[in-house]
């Protein structure tokens, strides 16, 4: 998941600030996740809610704005100049993702990959292993303050193109180094269920915010590997609706996205939590 989304100012995002009551009473400093009813509801039955255009603050109709196009480039070449990596060549410039889908809502970035080559000294597996700091670099800097017309911008730099970027059909995938499409999207279809949508996520939240009880109860004793271990997970769990075939429209997948847009976005916090929980325990007084 996106470094620039853990990044985001989640001031906005939280219902708990300072210290709150945790659902078995206890003080937290930290966000908890609203495991209401309704805002499980309401988060499922907007996530499983659909578009049947591509978003107009980017696209006319299926075109790519013309301007939307010169920008992203214009990002990727500055980005490159500010980096000052030596013989990295830009094979392509691509849009995947809910915003080269009907798959977009409200909360949806628009998050395009470059796809590079070493032209220097440096070897594949040399660039393979530097890209990530590039990225970390990228997304940490950029903390959301990029967007279109209100569309978040994210940009990722690939060493290797692997299969999860290689075009399906149905599944949109846009050149916008070349302004076209390589994979047209269709309207994908639903293979989902509501009910499992609902306690599924149910569980996510609940595990969510027992570490986040734990983690506030005993910070420096705490084991901050537990964050990551639900990440990975949450994470596993959404792979498991592609996987299997089904595709962005299944439960699994619906549902992690469900999860990003409670009170609390789960999959970004974790991450965060994470981060912070080893943070303070380095720190000293």
């Amino acid at each position: 998941m996106s470094a620039l989304a853990l990044m985001r100012p989640v001031v906005a995002a939280l219902v708990l600030v300072g210290c709150a009551a945790s659902p078995r009473g206890e003080a937290v400093a930290e966000p908890l996740a609203d495991g209401s009813a309704e805002s499980v509801a309401a988060a499922v039955e907007k996530i499983t809610t659909f578009p049947t255009e591509l978003d107009p603050r980017l696209w006319n109709g299926t075109d790519l704005k013309p301007e939307v196009r010169e920008r992203s480039l214009a990002i990727v070449d500055r980005i490159l100049a500010d980096s000052g990596y030596a013989g990295l060549r830009v094979d392509a410039v691509e849009l995947f993702g809910s915003n080269a889908s009907y798959e977009y809502d409200d909360s949806s970035d628009y998050g395009i990959h470059v796809f590079t080559e070493s032209t220097g000294p440096a070897s594949p597996e040399e660039l393979k292993r530097t890209l990530p700091l590039l990225n970390d670099y990228v997304e940490r800097r950029q903390e959301g303050r990029i967007t279109f017309n209100g569309v978040v911008v994210e940009v990722t730099f690939h060493s290797e193109r692997t299969e999860n970027y290689r075009p399906s059909p149905g599944i949109g995938q846009y050149s916008v180094s070349a302004g076209r499409w390589i994979e047209p999207p269709v309207q994908q279809p639903d293979a989902f269920d509501r009910a499992t949508m609902t306690t599924d996520m149910t569980a996510f939240i609940d595990a969510y915010n027992d570490l986040v009880v734990g983690y506030a109860a005993d910070i420096q004793g705490f084991d901050c590997s537990r964050f990551g271990d639900l990440d990975a997970k949450i994470s596993a769990y959404r792979n498991s609706g592609f996987s299997s075939g089904l595709g962005s429209r299944s439960t699994q997948n619906l549902t992690y996205r469900a999860l990003r847009r409670i009170n609390v976005s789960i999959p970004d916090m974790v991450d965060t939590l994470e981060d912070e929980c080893i943070f303070k325990q380095e720190s000293i007084g």
